[in-house]
């Protein structure tokens, strides 16, 4: 038996007794419609990306904590006197240990490395930019840490908000 194709105007083809077919795009890959006019993601997939990039990064700050804890003890330093003594150094350490899985999530959801790499950068920015009001006195070492954490989403968000139409793929 053969199908009859019938064509609409929104751009999908029909077959008889078959759902929609999507619009096929210049390269000959089928696209929906939606997503051919849409400039970058929507707000729900933005923030459904930051979602899992938050949970990604706690898991990292539990699971590579202990083990920074560990490197540091195997070499002689106590991760406490560290933090008091070098909060710049925990600080760095807290964000290597969330960049990290967040960047290995982010290359499995197939997201390009220039990408990945921003986002990383994202997530060293804060303590970078906190370390020398650090060193001058004006902030301490907790305040280093909480204004680190604080910063870390809106920093992320403005690199996702210039990569939206990265994001929509």
């Amino acid at each position: 038996m053969q199908e009859q194709l019938e064509l609409t105007g929104a751009g999908f083809g029909t077959v008889v007794g078959e759902r929609p077919l999507p619009k096929m795009s210049k390269t000959g890959s089928a696209v929906p419609l939606a997503a051919q006019t849409r400039r970058g993601g929507s707000t729900g997939h933005l923030l459904r990306h930051l979602a899992e990039m938050t949970v990604v990064m706690m898991l990292g700050m539990a699971m590579l904590g202990g083990v920074s804890q560990a490197a540091l003890t195997a070499v002689g330093l106590d991760y406490d006197r560290v933090q008091l003594e070098w909060p710049a150094v925990t600080g760095l350490l807290m964000a290597f240990n969330m960049t990290l899985p967040m960047v290995l999530w982010m290359r499995h959801r197939r997201h390009s490395w220039p990408y990945a790499m921003e986002m990383a950068a994202a997530m060293f920015i804060p303590v970078l930019a906190l370390t020398p009001p650090l060193w001058l006195g004006l902030i301490s070492g907790d305040a280093l840490s909480g204004i680190q954490h604080m910063a870390m989403i809106p920093s992320m968000l403005v690199v996702m908000l210039r990569r939206r139409k990265e994001l929509a793929r």
